[in-house]
């Protein structure tokens, strides 16, 4: 047996770098110390080997050096146990186990103790600071064949323990740094995700910071909808390029679980399919859900995005290869998910707060118009300029009831070409919300009663159609056409809202025609009477008269409003005549009666025949004429 002193190994040890150059320095220097083979193997949690190196000569055949599956090596550790004292088990090969586990062959014979037989091995088990399996050394083919003896098994034992600290030390400071690296990340994908209030540009910030933490051959961001049964594809990216895809059904796959339970979901390597299947969860037969049909797909990881209880998406990562994802990838992409779902949220708060805000602003807008202007159509030009505005649209039209037909009374974008367009109230969009009184959302046209007027001059693709309800009805709708984006129940309540504006609008506007018309025959009328008539304020000032009251009083219409009446009907101040028609009319003023009287001018030598009605709101009307003689 070697009796060379073990300090020459421990000093290749210290100057190693890491846990497999340590393994390789201990494995060489045992060797050269006189054994024809020496076998170092590091395990990983499973005790599936990570790295194995051996060193011997040649004629030393025996000990394989193919890695073994951890479970392979659960068996011989447990043996080990039980065949050595400590972590160190000296096998001998007259051991029917020993002979055909490590060499495959039939045990030796018994033979002298004090000899090496050919299927003896020497096995060291390296464990951490929690008898946490590390590795294992194994040493046969000794040059003197002779057994270790006591002295020298202290010293392999103290090489052995020396070595199982220093690899536990080199794997605690892999982890660290690597969760180090890992924590920087993910603050650097923090800081990157809430930079921005837009949600398409969080979106592809995500999808850049999963590639850089997690290594997947494609990313996908998925919107599953459980009550509908299907799934939307926000962002798919496979090898850097972006993969477009469709809206799908919601098969019984990765992302059905990860929606329904809100968990994350590891699959494709032994131990996540094995607490899969524990966990009572159906095997996989495909991954299509996340991959796609075309793109094979052997392991994934999906996460849920969510605030609160609402979920917004699921995340996840797939590859073609098994076993390429960890623990750690699944809670990395858990944490970015985390991050992205609130930064998502708060794009979503901020965006409508925007709207929100824009659209009160045209709101406003609209109603200073809508007050301030009763011209429909410079009316209609500014809400159909605000809807297109607001819903992001190509066009925008209203149409006003026309008995069977709407009318297009106003158009805007690219849907100008409608304007004076009639559509059947019975065969349109535009007449459905008319019949129903109630909003029309159309994001697919086909099978739609689009009018044939409307096909021949403009292709609706989209369309939002909101009534436009009046105290007498439904009188019209208001229509916003096209957009790349489909329309929702927001654009609904918007567009809703402007309606009634316009609507309001529209019946002013009628209100006002109305009066108008209504004024025009009673001025009409009014300077059309063959007698004259004077409106009296409460002081009998003219604040209205017509061309005959004019006449009577010698005067132009212009110089007798404002006027005192008796000082243009009796000029003379203090004449017996004045005082009694001023006395009538106080008295029919404080009466509310109405009075006739006739009253002489002494200068003109006339006389006038009045009939004084007290005015409903102050004052009086006075209608008046020369007296017959």
């Amino acid at each position: 047996m070697p009796t060379t002193p073990l300090l020459s190994v421990l000093e290749e040890m210290e100057r190693a770098d890491d846990a497999a150059a340590r393994l390789d320095a201990v494995v060489t220097g045992l060797q050269s110390m006189g054994f024809g083979q020496v076998v170092g193997v590091l395990f990983d949690a499973a005790l599936n080997p990570v790295h194995t190196v051996g060193a011997g000569r040649e004629e030393a055949k025996g000990l394989p050096l193919a890695p073994l599956p951890g479970a392979v090596w659960r068996r011989r550790i447990t043996q080990l146990e039980r065949l050595g004292t400590g972590d160190v088990a000296q096998l001998r090969g007259t051991d029917a186990w020993v002979a055909r586990e490590f060499f495959g062959t039939e045990p030796a014979a018994v033979a002298e103790a004090e000899l090496w037989q050919p299927t003896d091995v020497l096995a060291g088990v390296l464990r951490g600071p929690h008898q946490q399996v590390l590795g294992i050394l194994l040493v046969a083919h000794p040059d003197d064949g002779a057994q270790p003896t006591t002295e020298w098994m202290q010293a392999f034992t103290t090489v052995m323990r020396l070595l199982a600290a220093r690899v536990a030390y080199d794997a605690l400071d892999v982890v660290a740094r690597r969760r180090q690296a890992r924590l920087q990340l993910l603050q650097e994908a923090g800081a990157s995700l809430t930079r921005s209030l837009d949600e398409q540009e969080i979106l592809q910030e995500l999808i850049r910071q999963v590639q850089r933490a997690v290594r997947a051959d494609g990313v996908a961001l998925l919107i599953p909808d459980l009550d509908a049964g299907m799934v939307a594809v926000a962002r798919h990216v496979v090898h850097g390029s972006e993969v477009a895809r469709t809206v799908q059904p919601l098969a019984d796959g990765l992302v059905t679980d990860v929606a329904r339970s809100g968990q994350p979901q590891r699959v494709g390597d032994r131990d996540a399919d094995r607490a899969r299947a524990k966990s009572g969860h159906a095997p996989l037969t495909s991954l299509a859900d996340i991959s796609g049909e075309s793109i094979p797909s052997a392991s994934a990881i999906a996460v849920p995005m969510r605030v609160g209880l609402r979920l917004l998406g699921v995340l996840a990562v797939h590859a073609a290869d098994a076993d390429v994802f960890t623990p750690d990838d699944e809670e990395m992409l858990s944490t970015l998910a985390s991050q992205a779902a609130t930064a998502i949220a708060n794009a979503r708060r901020y965006a409508e707060s925007e709207r929100e805000r824009r659209t009160t602003e045209a709101l406003a807008d609209v109603a200073r118009a809508v007050s301030e202007s009763l011209r429909l159509g410079e009316v209609h030009r500014l809400i159909l300029r605000h809807a297109v505005s607001l819903l992001g649209a190509e066009g925008a039209c209203i149409a006003l009831g026309a008995g069977e037909y709407l009318h297009i009374v106003a158009a805007f974008g690219s849907a100008d070409v409608l304007s004076g367009v009639h559509l059947p109230v019975d065969a349109s969009l535009m007449g459905r919300a008319v019949r129903t009184n109630q909003p029309v959302v159309v994001n697919d046209p086909r099978g739609t009663s689009v009018a044939r007027a409307v096909q021949q001059l403009y292709q609706v693709e989209r369309a939002v159609i909101a009534p436009l309800v009046a105290g007498s009805g439904t009188i019209g709708a208001i229509a916003v056409l096209n957009r790349p984006r489909p329309f929702d129940d927001e654009d609904t309540r918007v567009l809703q809202r402007l309606a009634d504006q316009v609507a309001v609008a529209i019946v002013n506007a009628r209100l006002f025609e109305e009066v108008e018309r209504i004024t025009r025959q009673w001025k009409l009328a009014f300077d059309g009477t063959a007698s004259g008539i004077v409106v009296l304020e409460e002081s009998l000032i003219v604040s209205r008269c017509n061309t005959r009251a004019a006449e009577l009083c010698a005067l132009s219409i212009p110089s007798l409003l404002g006027r005192h009446f008796l000082d243009v009907l009796l000029r003379e101040p203090n004449v017996p005549e004045r005082r009694q028609l001023e006395q009538t009319i106080t008295r029919a003023l404080q009466d509310r009666e109405r009075f006739r009287t006739t009253v002489p001018d002494p200068t003109s030598g006339h006389a006038y025949a009045l009939v004084i009605s007290p005015h409903p709101e102050g004052g009086c009307v006075i209608t008046f004429d020369l007296a017959d003689p």
